[in-house]
């Protein structure tokens, strides 16, 4: 079973809501934030916590080439879908117990016993402050299941799935993998949360902010991969940010269609490729942006100098 098999079966049949067919609102940011920063900012210091240390506008020859060599590759539907992983064994028994109404707790816990990751991955769920905010810990697989509930046991199974995306080890930046991760969870329960208050799906819309940097960790990877074989092991920043800033959030959309996603999560994905104050944009891609503005973490990070 395929990352898009998986996801059309969790999302189900698109259901149609008020919010639907909602005329797009129009997103308007003023001239001059004095106390936020403007889209530009948050984007370069977001990329500065991801790659820490200098950078410099030099790219050198090979470099170019590799760049070149990943974009043509990454352009090709069969070389996008080499590039993700496929979907554990253990999801797709879990999700027809999930869709079948005859199904008991007790099912759930037979099917998630079976993968450690998976029920390590439940129990921190549940014993997390969002779902156990007095603080007793869970440490049955059952109770925690029943803390959870279908809704939280959906949410664990599509970090199950994109985690091994976006979670990867770098043979130069060696933490980027995790600020990734993290900002994508948290991109996932900002769009959640924001969402339901504003009568939107809330698994679709945890779902697009889960997905919505796919684009960027699959090029960071590959590129990578790249300049490794290539033996460049004084890979700086600035092989990196140039072409993730002009080429992931299309890629990201790029793999969302053939992961053959809803329509309105592959527009709000769209969206965001060219938003600018003042545009017109759907209800998911204003959430999108949102959310992602809000999670982007801009503190200052000490250097971390690349590693062979």
């Amino acid at each position: 079973m395929t990352v898009s098999s998986f996801i059309r079966s969790v999302l189900g049949k698109p259901s149609h809501t008020a919010s639907d067919t909602t005329t797009a609102p129009t997103l308007h940011l003023p001239a001059r934030e004095p106390s936020k920063l403007r889209m530009g900012e948050s984007e370069e210091r977001f990329y500065h916590t991801l790659f820490a240390g200098s950078r410099d506008d030099f790219l050198s020859v090979p470099q170019k080439l590799a760049i070149s060599v990943v974009k043509d590759s990454l352009s090709k539907k069969e070389h996008r879908l080499n590039a993700v992983p496929r979907l554990p064994m253990i999801v797709p028994k879990l999700l027809r117990s999930l869709r079948d109404p005859d199904s008991s707790v007790r099912d759930y816990v037979a099917i998630v016993n079976k993968d450690p990751v998976m029920s390590a991955a439940v129990l921190k769920l549940a014993n997390s402050v969002y779902f156990n905010p007095i603080g007793i810990h869970i440490g049955d697989l059952e109770r925690a299941i029943v803390k959870l509930g279908i809704d939280g046991l959906r949410s664990v199974l599509s970090a199950a799935v994109m985690q091994p995306i976006i979670q990867r080890d770098s043979p130069y930046f060696s933490h980027t993998g995790q600020r990734l991760w993290s900002h994508s969870l948290n991109t996932a329960v900002a769009c959640e949360i924001i969402g339901h208050a504003r009568r939107l799906e809330r698994f679709k819309a945890y779902l697009l902010g889960l997905v919505h940097d796919v684009g960027k960790i699959t090029l960071f990877s590959e590129l990578c991969k790249q300049y490794k074989l290539n033996g460049d092991a004084a890979t700086g920043p600035q092989a990196f940010i140039p072409p993730l800033q002009a080429h992931a959030s299309q890629l990201s959309v790029l793999i969302a269609k053939d992961w053959q996603l809803p329509e309105d999560i592959c527009l709000a994905l769209q969206e965001q490729v060219a938003i600018a104050p003042g545009k017109q944009v759907s209800p998911l891609g204003l959430l999108l942006y949102q959310a992602n503005m809000a999670c982007e973490p801009t503190p200052a990070h000490r250097e971390e100098k690349p590693t062979a």
